[in-house]
């Protein structure tokens, strides 16, 4: 191939990767919920935590106004307790109130009530609690998903063009997503909630599921190596690949039971 052409393709999959990695990451249960509210005729961008950890569980409301009152409303998920109360506190240039720390993939939900407004009070949020994730586990896990995307992309644009060393991607693809997904995901997972593994067969982590079915998609193809239809099986297996991996990050993750005390997939 072209130089010109290599460089349009590799481009073409590096916007593909964003893109997914992107779209998971801001539609996952865990991302922070944004909303915006008016007090006394002046707009706040406020953001609300859904995850949290013991070292960072603080609840933080931009909002500078010394006569605005807050309070956080808040039990254990999934519970029927009764709702407890927490004051905002006022340290001059924000509202500021800490969730209870709760173990490991243990989860709250809440609400907040602003003067008189009550937020997300018909819809709590749900906020999930995790493990400190050492930066030498958690930072080769990222690395190595996101370049297991990358490759299967440009597989998958070198498939459909009908290009040469599609077999070389596949292979690529495969091994860094055991690196990323089945060596450091499970110790990522170990020291977030306890647990190595949650989905197939112990649980229905669509993390770890989806992780499964990516690399179950792509070593059935290569069962097809040897045949005229390893290049359409190559475009099925990486679509398949990023089309799972487009599903929101931490759907239906680790969840503590808080009555048994063990660690459970959430439904």
């Amino acid at each position: 191939m072209k130089k010109s052409t290599i460089a349009v393709f590799w481009i073409l999959a590096i916007i593909l990767t964003l893109s997914t990695s992107v779209y998971q990451r801001l539609t996952g249960p865990t991302n922070p919920k944004k909303t915006t509210i008016s007090i006394n005729n002046k707009e706040y961008k406020l953001s609300f935590p859904r995850s949290a950890t013991s070292n960072n569980n603080k609840i933080t409301l931009n909002i500078a106004d010394s006569n605005v009152k807050a309070q956080l409303i808040y039990r254990k998920y999934p519970t029927n307790e009764d709702y407890s109360k927490i004051d905002f506190q006022n340290n001059g240039s924000s509202l500021f109130a800490n969730l209870p720390i709760q173990p490991s993939a243990g989860k709250l939900e809440y609400y907040v009530i602003i003067d008189d407004e009550k937020l997300f009070e018909t819809q709590p949020l749900i906020v999930r609690f995790k493990g400190e994730v050492p930066a030498g586990v958690l930072i080769p896990h990222i690395i190595f998903m996101f370049v297991s995307m990358l490759f299967a992309a440009y597989g998958l644009i070198l498939a459909i063009a009908n290009k040469k060393n599609v077999l070389r991607y596949v292979i690529l693809t495969i091994t860094t997503l055991i690196i990323g997904g089945f060596i450091f995901g499970p110790m990522v997972q170990k020291y977030a909630f306890g647990v190595y593994w949650s989905g197939f067969p112990f649980g229905y982590d669509l993390t770890d599921n989806k992780t499964l079915i990516a690399l179950v998609a792509l070593l059935i193809n290569m069962l097809f190596l040897k045949k005229k239809i390893f290049r359409i099986t190559s475009i099925i297996a990486f679509s398949v690949m990023i089309t799972i991996f487009c599903i929101p990050h931490s759907l239906r993750g680790s969840e503590l039971n808080h009555q048994s005390g063990k660690v459970e997939t959430a439904r």
